[in-house]
């Protein structure tokens, strides 16, 4: 089904699950998964590589809530300028850009390491907030997780 190149036990469930859901012996993916943390996991053709994890979405912004007095609760959503006028814009052009220039970066740096192409995958919470990339083009697929427990099962 699929071989792992990290040891087992310090990979998440989920995040084989997400592996297992897309291999198909042909292509290489970049799974990203926007959970408590943002993961990114490298398959190439049958084979989990490894990933990325950087702090989720929500995790960073609550911390931020309650680390710093002056930020309000916020609702984060896409956000067109980056300069923001007042806090609530300023936090979320941060976490919007930020995540934006984390989500690209992180993907050219595993296409240069790797020098391979990749189909990439979004995932989880706040994949449908980041979609619109302009370097790389995902492909959202809300219920990956649990079509990877299905693939697993049906093999059974």
């Amino acid at each position: 089904m699929v071989k792992l190149k990290v040891n087992r036990s310090q990979v998440g469930s989920d995040r084989i699950a997400n592996a297992i859901s897309v291999i198909d012996n042909k292509n290489n993916y970049i799974v990203v998964d926007f959970g408590t943390a943002t993961t990114f996991d490298v398959i190439i053709k049958n084979t989990y590589y490894g990933g990325v994890i950087a702090p989720g979405v929500s995790l960073s912004l609550s911390t931020l809530i309650k680390k710093a007095s002056l930020i309000p609760l916020i609702n984060l959503s896409k956000v067109s300028k980056v300069v923001g006028t007042n806090t609530n814009q300023a936090v979320k052009s941060g976490f919007y850009w930020g995540y934006i220039g984390l989500i690209d970066n992180v993907i050219l740096m595993i296409k240069k390491q790797t020098k391979k192409s990749f189909k990439v995958i979004f995932t989880g919470g706040f994949a449908h907030m980041f979609k619109k990339l302009k370097k790389n083009k995902p492909t959202i697929n809300k219920d990956l997780t649990i079509n990877g427990l299905i693939k697993v099962i049906k093999n059974i």
